[in-house]
């Protein structure tokens, strides 16, 4: 017996709608809730968030299981279940770096530039079509990618 598995069914842009919308909906109620309330109790009123927007996710699925136009998939569920962790995951991390943001943006803003040179040196260096570059311009770029120890 062979089993064939419908990955565009299980794994197809219906679920990526699922899971973009859940994870919308939810990040935006997540950071509406850290704007309206105290920040002291953000983990509790996330927690109650994702419940909430899990149970609706699931009812939904179930709701159009009574539907005949529309079909339930479980699949679509735990597309929901991931997007709404997603969407939390998020307001979650907004609300770690706005609690300590003095020293993370510090350390942020002070490596990104340096980092952000270095790359698009590098995509200069690995460009393969040519934008309006002449040669020796890209010459002179490798050149100075090599000096620099690329």
């Amino acid at each position: 017996m062979r089993v064939i598995i419908n990955y565009k069914l299980m794994f197809g842009m219906d679920k990526l709608m699922h899971f973009i919308g859940f994870a919308g909906i939810s990040a935006l109620i997540g950071v509406f809730m850290l704007i309206i309330s105290d920040r002291d109790r953000v983990k509790d009123q996330l927690s109650v968030i994702w419940f909430v927007l899990v149970t609706i996710g699931i009812i939904e699925e179930y709701r159009q299981y009574l539907d005949p136009v529309r079909s339930s998939e479980f699949f679509d569920a735990i597309a929901n279940i991931f997007g709404v962790t997603t969407g939390v995951g998020i307001t979650l991390g907004v609300s770690y770096i706005l609690a300590s943001k003095q020293e993370i943006l510090s350390n942020v803003f002070r490596l990104y530039p340096m980092i952000l040179i270095m790359l698009l040196i590098g995509l200069l260096y690995f460009n393969e079509r040519p934008f309006l570059i002449d040669v020796s311009i890209r010459e002179q770029v490798r050149s100075l990618a090599a000096l620099i120890g690329f």
